[in-house]
């Protein structure tokens, strides 16, 4: 598996596409592109920990807080960027995982991406959650414009859909976790996930530099026993639990 992701990495980072690859991901751009444009006033509410400059208590993270901004600016600021959705996309088209989750839907365009790749690969299921019913909605549409059945988008609090998706797919391949970011909650949540993974799994960790406490989380996580390959890629970590690799590896290989 380590083999497959040092090829997944130098591709994403050659940029090259074969021919259907390139056709999946271009319908998925343009629809990118339309959202960064759209005028359209969003209303949500945000169970995370904001973007970075609030200090919001666990009691207003457990209420949510009310965000109003356009789709544009929620697209063009919390959609991966294409070099990270690329990445995304190349871990399942190597990894070939069989289930994947992900927490922190959005408007869709990682679940667009990843998604895209289990169709390639002819095989996969991804559940997706948003806690935001309305990024929710938006992101179904653009799953089925898209003509994509290899995904499901849940819509609810983490704590109520980590575990129902964990449980139905479980074991599970590959997770991408988005939302939420907490240094607590990002801890949590890997420890959740740890126990319904396959022996052989990928954890993706976004944001891992958002913040002192991100950064602290990802520590602790990338140093974890099950962890046989952590991967420091900027905004993005990877974990890589196979217990074919017998010396544990730490790397940092920035993506943008």
């Amino acid at each position: 598996m380590s083999r497959s992701i040092a090829d997944s990495i130098g591709t994403v980072l050659s940029g090259s596409m074969a021919p259907d690859e390139e056709h999946i991901v271009g319908r998925i751009e343009a629809i990118r592109a339309q959202m960064d444009a759209s005028p359209r006033m969003i209303v949500c509410t945000d169970f995370g920990a904001g973007d970075g400059t609030e200090a919001r208590s666990p009691a207003e993270m457990r209420a949510g807080v009310e965000v109003r901004s356009t789709l544009g600016e929620i697209s063009r600021n919390s959609s991966k960027s294409p070099v990270g959705a690329r990445l995304l996309f190349r871990l399942i088209r190597a990894v070939k995982p069989a289930s994947c989750v992900e927490m922190g839907t959005c408007v869709g365009i990682s679940a667009a991406y990843q998604a895209a790749a289990l169709k390639l690969n002819g095989q996969g299921q991804l559940v997706t959650l948003e806690g935001a019913a309305e990024l929710a909605a938006i992101a179904k549409e653009n799953l089925e414009l898209l003509g994509f059945e290899q995904v499901e988008v849940m819509v609810g609090r983490f704590e109520h859909t980590l575990p129902a998706a964990l449980q139905r797919l479980s074991p599970v391949d590959y997770v991408f976790v988005d939302g939420h970011h907490d240094h607590a909650a990002t801890l949590a949540y890997f420890e959740q996930v740890l126990v319904a993974l396959s022996e052989t799994a990928v954890v993706v960790f976004d944001d891992i530099s958002w913040s002192a406490g991100m950064e602290e989380a990802w520590q602790l996580i990338s140093r974890h026993p099950r962890v046989s390959l952590a991967l420091d890629m900027g905004a993005l970590g990877v974990c890589v639990m196979d217990p074919s690799i017998e010396d544990r590896n730490y790397f940092r290989i920035p993506l943008e």
